[in-house]
C-alpha cells in the first residue's frame, strides 16, 4: 500500500470545512466531488457478492473464506482515470484505519464480478483531507508462487473477525 497526498486530499481538506455537522461530512464531500471532479463518475455505489460470486472466484484460485451468504456494501466514490477503475472510501482518521484494504477488496470483487470485467482494472484507496492510501486489489487476493515450474494461487481474505465491525458496515 502506498501513502500520498493527492487531488482527493486536497479536496477534502477544501471541501470538509463547509459541512454543516460531522455527520454531513461525508455527503458533503461526495456531492462536491461529483459535481466538480472530472474523474468521478458515480457516490454510493451499491455493491453484493453472493454465495455463488464466491464460488466462482474459488474455482479461480481464491481463497475467499466468508462466512455469509451475502455481502453488502456501497462505494463512496468510483472513479474513471489513468487506465483504472478507482474505488475510494473517504475515512475519518485514514491513517489510523487497519481494515480498509478488506472492505475496498469486497467492493472490488464485487464490482468486477456484476460488471464482468477482470480484477486487474480495478485500483482501490481509502482517504482524508491529509492521507491517501492505495493498492491494486488484485495483488492483495491473488499471489502466484512458483513452486516446481507450477503457480499456484493463494488468497488471504479472511472474514473471521467479528469484533472488527468490518462486514457489519458493509
Amino acid at each position: 500500500m502506498t501513502r500520498k497526498e493527492n487531488h482527493a486530499t486536497r479536496l477534502a481538506a477544501l471541501v470538509l470545512p463547509t459541512a454543516l455537522n460531522n455527520k454531513k461530512r461525508h455527503e458533503t464531500l461526495q456531492r462536491f466531488m461529483l459535481v466538480n471532479d472530472s474523474v468521478t463518475v458515480a457516490v454510493e455505489v451499491p455493491v453484493y457478492l453472493r454465495r455463488d460470486d464466491i464460488a466462482y472466484y474459488r474455482k479461480r484460485g481464491f481463497d475467499a473464506d466468508l462466512e455469509s451468504d451475502v455481502i453488502t456494501g456501497h462505494i463512496d466514490f468510483l472513479q474513471i482515470r489513468n487506465g483504472h477503475i478507482h474505488i475510494l472510501d473517504y475515512k475519518p482518521d485514514a491513517r489510523k484505519e487497519t481494515h480498509a484494504h478488506v472492505q475496498l477488496t469486497i467492493y472490488a470483487l464485487a464490482l468486477a464480478r456484476r460488471a464482468r470485467l477482470p480484477l486487474k482494472f480495478f485500483k482501490c484507496g481509502w482517504f482524508d483531507e491529509k492521507d491517501y492510501f492505495e493498492f491494486f486489489p488484485l495483488q492483495g487476493v491473488y499471489k502466484t508462487h512458483r513452486s516446481m515450474d507450477k503457480a499456484i494461487a493463494t488468497v488471504s481474505i479472511r472474514a473471521t473477525d467479528r469484533e472488527s465491525g468490518i462486514f457489519r458496515s458493509l
